[in-house]
């Protein structure tokens, strides 16, 4: 996916991402980093419910005061992130 494709799509099916995207690139050129990351970014904020529910999960490990409890969420996190990372490929 070229930079202006993952744009256009981060527009059309994300655009509450779109201020992020422009900012993280700030006029640089986009290295291929910063695609493999905005298109899992992509990928999950194009699926409402899948964002929401690692928001959620965020949220939550920042509120607990259990260490353990907070890994255990944050892990939880990285593995639907992780998911979808390989369902990119």
């Amino acid at each position: 996916m070229t930079p202006d494709q993952l744009r256009a799509a981060i527009a059309a099916d994300c655009p509450h991402r779109l201020p992020d995207y422009d900012g993280h690139l700030a006029g640089r050129q986009p290295t291929t980093a910063f695609l493999r990351l905005w298109r899992i970014e992509h990928a999950i904020s194009s699926r409402p419910r899948l964002e929401a529910r690692i928001d959620r999960l965020y949220r939550r490990a920042q509120k607990t005061r259990s260490v353990w409890r907070s890994q255990r969420l944050i892990a939880k996190a990285s593995r639907i992130r992780h998911q979808i990372t390989r369902g990119l490929k």
